[in-house]
């Protein structure tokens, strides 16, 4: 686990554009950043807030390669915004990095993925929690 402290003050800003959609159709919708600079973070899962037109949301962010979609080697930042559901294609997200949640890592049975994805976001809640 990482230290909380590590991630402090670090922000990420970033334009949502549309992606392949593949979070939607597994209950998980992302939203895809375009970032104009590189990020320089472990690959994984992180809990972020979100702050989207003047007010904050939970989220969970994906920094790494998607190796459970088979989607290249290049880096992707998606943020799944906890109970969020407006359309935000081409908006501005701020996001600010507050806990590790765990690496990325394949999963062969979607199942697996969708059931791991659960687990981060029950993880994600009472970590936000304990962060009051």
């Amino acid at each position: 686990m990482k230290a909380l402290r590590q991630y402090v003050d670090h922000f990420i800003v970033g334009q949502v554009e549309k992606g392949k959609q593949l979070g939607r159709t597994i209950g998980f919708p992302t939203a895809n950043l375009n970032i104009a600079n590189n990020v320089f973070l472990e690959s994984g899962v992180y809990g972020v807030y979100v702050y989207y037109q003047s007010k904050k949301y939970l989220g969970m962010m994906n920094v790494g390669n998607r190796p459970s979609f088979n989607d290249g080697n290049h880096q992707t930042i998606e943020v799944h915004i906890i109970d969020f559901n407006e359309y935000i294609y081409d908006e501005i997200l701020t996001v600010e990095i507050m806990f590790y949640i765990r690496k990325e890592k394949k999963f062969n049975q979607l199942q697996d993925l969708i059931s791991q994805l659960k687990a981060d976001k029950f993880y994600a809640r009472k970590q936000f929690h304990l962060l009051k």
